[in-house]
């Protein structure tokens, strides 16, 4: 097999890296990381010089590995030491995943190892960028109050979970999900009523994709004068958000059906509750699916930049968010990005589980599955 390049240089720049001062005044790295950093450069090398696929998966855990040793050990600004090191690791961890991703499939290969390539990407390429991240902040020295490093942010995850908890609840819950919850029901009955009558196709449905297009930033002010600053004027935002898309899919998905299909159920006798039940609906879920997830999506967005834009009771992550920046406190800022994001993404793959179980006998699926 071919050496695995990116990782071999790696492996030789987190090795000319020990020998160089890792920060301002302080030792070199091989006296500071021992023998744990000669050790795993020394694997780095040799794995990277046999190439092979199997390796390839070993080398990522190593140069994660390396650059988590490399930027908690330190102290003051980083030297030529700590960049050649940081960054040789994370070349090491970044050449195997290239290897990984690319190499075919052998028929050698055993379910377990098939599993390992398949989640060894999508798990490791956010633990280097959090690693660039923390990297970056603690080798230029960065002050909190301009940028803070991802310790910093775990710390506030840690110290103050309750009230990022309790954020999370009034926005998430009170906010997105009631407000989800209606702009769905809304939307489908809606969609439904819409795609029944041809009056309120071509009455309404242009009307709606038109409205759909409405900027909720100039919305927002009006909805909390009329709806009041809690939560409930959020929750319309989201109800807006939802309803538009779920509308216009909903129509589309009942009415763009297979002809042969229909007239197939026509001739077995079937009523318009049949059809409706065993083509059309089943027609329009991935329509309504898809509908769903962009609205989760944007919905998450527009609630927070309603509690921005609706001055209201200091509850909930935007009212954190904003509040926080105008202290200055970053560090609680990204905290409450990241709650936010990983209930986002939680919502979302919420819905592509329901619709993978609702709609598996879609072709997209069958087509992931062989």
């Amino acid at each position: 097999m071919k050496p695995i390049w990116g990782s071999l240089l790696g492996g030789v720049l987190a090795g000319l890296g020990l020998v160089f001062p890792v920060a301002s005044g302080s030792a070199s790295g091989l006296t500071v990381f021992g023998i744990p950093g000669l050790v795993l450069v020394l694997a780095a090398v040799a794995l990277a010089t046999d190439g092979r696929p199997w390796l390839a998966t070993i080398l990522v855990p190593i140069g994660l590995l390396g650059a988590l040793e490399t930027v908690s050990t330190l102290e003051g600004p980083g030297g030529l030491g700590y960049w050649l090191t940081f960054w040789g690791f994370l070349m090491v961890a970044l050449g195997a995943l290239g290897r990984v991703s690319l190499s075919e499939r052998s028929d050698e290969e055993g379910p377990a190892m098939a599993r390992v390539r398949a989640i060894l990407p999508p798990t490791s390429v956010p633990l280097v960028l959090l690693l660039v991240w923390q990297g970056l902040v603690l080798g230029f020295d960065v002050p909190k109050g301009i940028f803070p490093s991802l310790g910093n942010v775990i710390d506030i995850l840690v110290s103050s979970y309750q009230v990022l908890v309790r954020d999370a609840y009034v926005t998430f819950v009170k906010e997105v999900l009631f407000g989800f919850t209606f702009g769905l029901a809304g939307g489908f009955v809606a969609g439904v009523a819409i795609a029944y009558s041809g009056f309120l196709q071509r009455g309404f449905l242009p009307l709606a994709a038109a409205f759909g297009a409405v900027p909720i930033v100039g919305l927002a002010p009006v909805l909390g004068r009329a709806f009041g600053v809690d939560w409930e004027s959020k929750a319309v935002v989201v109800v807006i958000i939802t309803f538009f898309p779920v509308v216009l899919n909903t129509v589309a998905g009942l009415t763009e059906v297979d002809q042969l299909k229909l007239e197939l159920l026509r001739a077995y006798g079937a009523n318009r509750w049949d059809v409706f039940f065993k083509l059309r609906l089943p027609n329009a879920l991935p329509f309504v699916f898809n509908a769903l997830k962009l609205a989760a999506v944007l919905s998450v967005i527009s609630v927070i930049v309603a509690e921005f834009l609706i001055p209201g009771p200091p509850v909930g992550l935007g009212q954190r968010i904003s509040l926080s920046a105008r202290r200055g406190a970053f560090d609680v800022v990204f905290a409450a990005i990241f709650v936010s994001s990983l209930i986002s993404i939680l919502m979302y793959g919420l819905l592509s589980a329901l619709e993978r179980w609702l709609t598996g006998w879609h072709p997209s699926f069958r087509e992931e599955d062989a």
